[in-house]
């Protein structure tokens, strides 16, 4: 199942919106595959933070060779609302060689200004490490404008297979504000196209940034 990803705080969106789309799902670094063409997926997590909980929902779907996605996040602390509109599309299938290429556009803002202040971009590379596949590295790099910054965003992260319907994440990220967020957990495939994430994560050199994450990925069947 692909698991799409794009960063950003205070939720970790396409490309380093004000939320995290992308995908792009629970976790913060973009992997560089797409739903299956003519198919559907929807990633939704809910966030525990500091300042209070978030709630994330993000359906994408594949269409023209490109994944069309709209993400909807709602803050419960500060009771605001943001929403991002992503396109991403595969240049290099990582299926047929050891390694795929991608790039991602992202436009966002707050659920009351539709006319999009915020936008980025974000190019990920998938390297499979080793014969069997069962770990993956992908690297992120991108720019992002948001109100209050504009500059690089970039990321590194590690899926590792460690058992039948288990897999370790593990990745790091910064954004336009050059503030750096890492985060670490676990995923378990409850059947075909569906798992759950559960990650804990922290924005670094920040007393109050620690957040707990509870993903679920559902995919449409093939």
């Amino acid at each position: 199942m692909h698991v799409s990803r794009v960063f950003a705080l205070p939720l970790v969106a396409v490309a380093m919106l004000p939320f995290d789309t992308r995908a792009a799902a629970s976790l913060m670094v973009d992997d560089a595959s797409i739903t299956d063409a003519g198919r559907c997926q929807l990633e939704s997590w809910a966030r525990h933070t500091d300042a209070g909980a978030e709630w994330t929902a993000v359906p994408a779907c594949t269409f023209a060779d490109t994944e069309w996605s709209l993400g909807v996040s709602h803050q419960h602390a500060a009771s605001s609302t943001q929403w991002a509109l992503g396109a991403k599309r595969v240049l290099r299938d990582i299926d047929q060689r050891r390694w795929g290429l991608a790039l991602s556009a992202g436009v966002g803002s707050d659920w009351h200004h539709l006319r999009g202040d915020d936008w980025g971009i974000n190019a990920p590379l998938t390297i499979a490490l080793g014969a069997s596949d069962r770990t993956l590295l992908h690297l992120n790099l991108g720019w992002a404008r948001t109100a209050g910054a504009r500059g690089r965003t970039d990321g590194i992260g590690l899926e590792i297979v460690t058992a039948p319907h288990w897999s370790l994440l593990a990745e790091t990220a910064r954004d336009a504000t050059r503030q750096r967020s890492s985060q670490f957990g676990v995923r378990h495939e409850l059947w075909r196209g569906a798992s759950v994430d559960l990650l804990a994560g922290r924005v670094h050199h920040q007393r109050d940034g620690h957040w707990i994450t509870l993903g679920f990925n559902l995919a449409s069947a093939p």
